[in-house]
C-alpha cells in the first residue's frame, strides 16, 4: 500500500503539502486492501495562518489532527467516516517531504535544511501504522525511480518514538476504539 501511495503522489510531483491518509479494507472490492483515501483535512492545517502562513512541521500538524479527532465532538463523525460503505480502517499513513542526511550531535529541527547540498538529499516519506501496530516506511529520494520500503513489527526506539510514528499510532488506536 505504501508503494501505491508513493506512486500516486509521484504523479503529482514534488514540493507538495503533506497528506494524511486512511487505508481501508473494502470487502466488495477487486482490490480490497489496496485502497487509500485522503482524510478530509483542510490544507490550512499545514500552515500557521496566524503567523503569516509559514509551514507547520508535519509532525506538529499530525498531533493537532489526532487531538481534534479524539475530541468528543469529532469521535462520532470519525467513526461514521471510517465505517462508510462497510469499509474497515486498516491503517493510517502520512506523506511528506523531508531532507535526509547524517544527524550530527546537537541536531535541531531545521539543521538539515541549512546543510550544504552535498550533506543532504530531498526525499518523500510515506510513514504508516497498520491495524496490527506494525510501522511501515517508504522513502523515495528525489530522482529515484522507486522508494525503499521498510516494515518493522517491533520498531527500534529511535523510529518508534518519532513524532510521526507516535501520531499515526494515536490515530490507529483511536480508530480501533471507535
Amino acid at each position: 500500500m505504501l508503494a501505491a501511495a508513493d506512486r500516486i503522489r509521484d504523479q503529482h510531483g514534488w514540493d507538495l503539502e503533506p497528506d494524511l491518509l486512511a487505508m481501508f479494507h473494502l470487502p466488495n472490492s477487486a482490490y480490497p486492501d489496496l485502497v487509500h483515501s485522503d482524510l478530509p483535512v483542510d490544507w490550512g492545517v499545514w500552515q500557521d495562518l496566524s503567523a503569516g502562513g509559514p509551514d507547520v512541521r508535519p509532525a506538529v500538524a499530525l498531533h493537532h489532527l489526532a487531538d481534534a479527532f479524539a475530541s468528543p465532538a469529532m469521535r462520532s463523525w470519525l467513526r461514521d467516516w471510517l465505517r462508510q460503505d462497510g469499509r474497515r480502517c486498516i491503517g493510517f499513513a502520512m506523506v511528506f517531504e523531508a531532507w535526509l542526511g547524517a544527524v550530527p550531535p546537537g541536531y535541531r529541527h531545521g539543521d538539515l535544511a541549512q546543510a550544504s547540498a552535498s550533506d543532504r538529499v530531498e526525499a518523500r516519506v510515506v510513514a504508516a501504522v497498520d491495524i496490527d501496530g506494525r510501522l511501515h516506511r517508504a522513502i523515495r529520494v528525489r530522482g529515484a525511480q522507486v522508494p525503499t520500503v521498510t516494515t518493522w513489527a517491533v520498531p527500534p526506539p529511535r523510529i518508534r518514538d518519532t513524532r510521526i510514528a507516535t501520531g499515526l499510532t494515536r490515530l490507529m488506536r483511536l480508530a480501533r476504539a471507535l
